[in-house]
């Protein structure tokens, strides 16, 4: 059966599939007529199967959203009392924390010299992969293990972040259930990667806005290996717990109301303040490099994550609310003004920022939601959406190394009225795989946000110094 041949489209930049076979729910996305025809039809077969979990009361495809496992990268599932473990996968709360240069103009740092300075001052402070104690703030080299312990109850708090500039600051875990020893590889892992950024597409990034030529700087991280084993140990759990073969462990699910899913949700919340914490201390590794180097201390703008299950307020089309679970997958929570979980937040009247990762050469940017985020479960995408997958790209784009390597030494951007030149960074060569062709037209994905009215665009940013993480 072809799910792809049977959506409907509905609007300029809006399909829906609606529920056939198994499916508990319509699927609803949101793509130019062009983004629909470049879908995959495996992609569309996992969003069917997705909406077709038990307890599913919603299913929503971003701009961004391309084929992952189950469910899709780009993909939200709303559901009632169930927890679908694919929701926030293996890097669970992966996420990104913003941080502000005051003072700071584009021209400022447009020297090369100065940038590559400024590359390996971080690279003094942060860890980019698997580290045993160098290459971190002083107070995370060697956390102790009640650290580790408040770290993973109470996230940002326990490391001194600003509670009111995150989507959460950390989300409370139930002693009761939660023993940090019941997975032993996972524990192992907190310690020693906390402050550390990681492989695949994380990052630190420094940018420069598109209109202002103000300075920015973005970090791209998630929970690392303590997520990763957690994840995996549940996956295992619940594969067994659904009679699942090894090979489909990732479609398990858990009632959250069950024996195994109250004690997965509480080192699922475990892996997010672990996240939430580790993205705050690479922050205050990077606005110590950035103050040594460039004389201005960056101030933290927001953090959020993109990899997360939320038991979230939903507010139903008749204006109703309810409560349910939110998975998005690779998206972006997007609460608007009035939103009833900002009530008594500083974002109540404006809604909080949503932090969009596009790629190293094309950039990035930050949205407000708008009222017409309740058509797509108050999410928007988490970044570009990838074209071309990992092993495809190292094979493909391979006698075109060169090139890209040149266009990310000499590319031209302007911002703020100052030119920058080039995109210095930490990797010998650009990586492949990683690279800008394998990703979406930024510009293209969010314009499809706008006009559908989910969100607003209000800062776009040019990258100028990219240090990409190892694993």
């Amino acid at each position: 059966m072809s799910f792809k041949y049977q959506v409907e489209q509905v609007g300029p930049s809006k399909f829906v599939l609606p529920r056939v076979g198994t499916m508990r729910c319509d699927v609803t996305a949101f793509l130019s007529p062009e983004l629909y025809a470049a879908s995959e039809e495996d992609m569309w077969a996992d969003a069917a199967k997705s909406a077709s979990t038990p307890g599913a009361i919603g299913m929503y495809l971003q701009p961004d959203c391309h084929k992952g496992y189950v469910l899709p990268v780009g993909g939200v599932l709303v559901t009632d009392g169930v927890v679908a473990q694919a929701g926030s996968g293996y890097d669970i709360s992966c996420g990104v924390v913003y941080l502000r240069v005051p003072n700071l103009h584009a021209r400022d740092v447009a020297d090369w010299a100065l940038r590559e300075r400024w590359v390996r001052a971080v690279s003094d402070r942060v860890a980019l992969g698997y580290d045993k104690g160098g290459n971190r703030p002083r107070l995370m080299r060697s956390p102790s293990d009640r650290k580790v312990s408040e770290v993973l109850r109470y996230g940002a708090k326990a490391v001194g972040g600003n509670l009111d500039l995150c989507e959460r600051p950390y989300i409370p875990i139930d002693d009761n259930l939660f023993d940090e020893k019941l997975i032993p590889k996972a524990l192992s892992k907190a310690a020693p990667q906390l402050g550390s950024v990681g492989g695949g597409n994380h990052f630190v990034e420094l940018q420069v806005e598109r209109s202002t030529g103000e300075v920015w700087v973005m970090v791209h991280c998630g929970s690392r290996g303590f997520g990763w084993q957690a994840a995996d140990y549940f996956f295992d759990r619940g594969a067994e717990l659904n009679d699942l073969p090894r090979g489909r462990k990732e479609e398990s699910c858990l009632r959250l109301d069950s024996e195994l899913g109250r004690l997965y949700w509480q080192w699922h919340n475990a892996a997010a303040n672990f996240a939430v914490a580790n993205r705050h201390v690479i922050a205050a590794g990077v606005a110590e490099a950035t103050e040594e180097v460039l004389g201005a201390r960056p101030e933290l703008f927001y953090e959020i994550s993109h990899n997360l299950v939320q038991e979230e307020t939903l507010v139903l089309p008749d204006g109703t609310t309810k409560k349910g679970l939110v998975h998005r997958k690779g998206s972006t929570r997007a609460f608007p003004a009035g939103h009833p979980d900002l009530v008594g937040t500083k974002w109540a009247k404006t809604g909080h920022p949503c932090l969009i990762p596009g790629s190293m050469l094309t950039g990035a940017a930050i949205l407000w939601p708008q009222e017409g985020a309740y058509q797509s479960g108050c999410s928007v995408n988490h970044g570009s959406g990838r074209v071309m997958g990992r092993n495809a790209a190292k094979r493909e784009l391979a006698a075109l190394h060169d090139d890209i390597d040149h266009e990310m030494r000499t590319i031209r951007r302007e911002a703020g009225g100052a030119e920058v030149v080039g995109i210095v960074g930490n990797c010998e060569r650009t990586p492949l795989d990683e690279c800008g062709h394998v990703y979406k037209d930024l510009d293209v994905v969010l314009k499809v946000l706008e006009d559908n009215g989910i969100a607003r665009l209000a800062h776009r940013l040019w990258p100028v110094a990219n240090l990409k993480g190892s694993d």
